[in-house]
């Protein structure tokens, strides 16, 4: 098991991220913490609260897509872009606050979707085991 390492947004301490290792390489399978403020990064709840089309397709702000050159035809990949995650239309009740959303980290708590045990951040053995015996925490979806 390798630790993802970074940087915390609000305190500038240290974060971890919980890593498996699949074989070929290191996948990370847990959000960055931070032990010193409690900061979590924000995960693919996000998208939760996002407003769909009628595809389920989120809706974005109009605004410039970005294009990657490597990607045009011709060079080796396909012809697509990528969206600006930062022009996604938010419902009005979202649960995040500006900060958490420029910083792309929670203030002191725990992303809903990360492994815990006593509304504790527990990494991929922990978790594991603690699923064996019952005692791992149940979702609570924002």
């Amino acid at each position: 098991m390798s630790d993802y390492i970074g940087t915390c947004p609000y305190c500038e301490g240290t974060t971890y991220a919980d890593s498996v290792d699949v074989g070929v390489g290191f996948v990370q399978c847990g959000p960055y913490h931070c032990e010193n403020c409690g900061a979590s990064e924000i995960g693919p709840e996000l998208d939760d609260w996002c407003y769909k089309d009628r595809e389920g397709k989120n809706i974005y702000t109009t605004g410039k897509r970005r294009y990657w050159s490597w990607l045009r035809k011709g060079k080796g990949g396909k012809s697509r872009s990528r969206e600006d995650y930062s022009k996604r239309v938010l419902r009005y009740d979202a649960p995040f606050t500006n900060e958490e959303l420029e910083s792309g980290f929670y203030r002191g708590r725990i992303s809903p979707y990360a492994n815990t045990v006593n509304g504790q951040l527990v990494n991929h053995i922990e978790a594991k085991e603690a699923y064996r015996q019952g005692l791992l925490d149940e979702k609570q979806f924002l």
